[in-house]
C-alpha cells in the first residue's frame, strides 16, 4: 500500500475528480455559464413575445369610493388594442370576502388604447371593496 505522502498531485487530483478526461479543458466553466445565461435570455424573450401576442388586453381596478346607497362606485383602468370592445366582470365583497354584488361591464370599441371607465356595482349587502375577476374581448 502506498504512503499517502508519496502520492503525486496528479494522482490525488484524479482520485478526487479534479482531473481526468474532459476535466483539463480550460474555460469549460465559462462556456457552461455563458450557455446557461443565453438559455435564460432566450426563455425570458420568448415569454415576453408570447405575452405580448396573446394578451392585447390588460385591466385593473384603479380606484373606488365608499358605497352610496345600494351601489359601489368603481373606476376600472383598461389597456387594450384600439378598436377592441371589452367585457369585464366585477364583483363587490364584504368584510368576510363574500360576494355581495356583481356587474358585467361592457366597454365599446373605440380609438383609445388606455382608458378609465367609471361603473357602479349593484349591492345586495354591505360591500366594501371591488374585485376585477377578469376581462375578455366582447363577443
Amino acid at each position: 500500500m502506498a504512503d499517502h505522502r508519496t502520492e503525486s498531485p496528479e494522482l490525488m487530483a484524479e482520485r478526487y475528480g479534479r482531473s481526468g478526461p474532459g476535466r483539463d479543458k480550460p474555460g469549460r466553466g465559462l462556456l457552461i455559464a455563458v450557455s446557461a445565461a443565453f438559455l435564460v435570455l432566450v426563455a425570458v424573450a420568448t415569454w415576453f413575445i408570447v405575452r405580448t401576442v396573446t394578451a392585447p388586453l390588460d385591466a385593473s381596478v384603479h380606484s373606488w369610493d365608499p358605497p352610496r346607497g345600494d351601489v359601489l362606485p368603481v373606476t376600472v383602468e383598461i389597456r387594450r388594442d384600439a378598436g377592441l370592445a371589452v367585457t369585464c366582470d366585477l364583483v363587490a365583497v364584504d368584510l368576510r370576502q363574500i360576494v355581495v354584488g356583481q356587474l358585467e361591464l361592457e366597454v365599446p370599441a373605440g380609438p383609445e388604447e388606455h382608458l378609465r371607465v367609471d361603473a357602479e356595482i349593484p349591492l345586495q349587502g354591505d360591500g366594501i371593496a371591488p374585485e376585477l375577476t377578469g376581462c375578455r374581448p366582447a363577443d
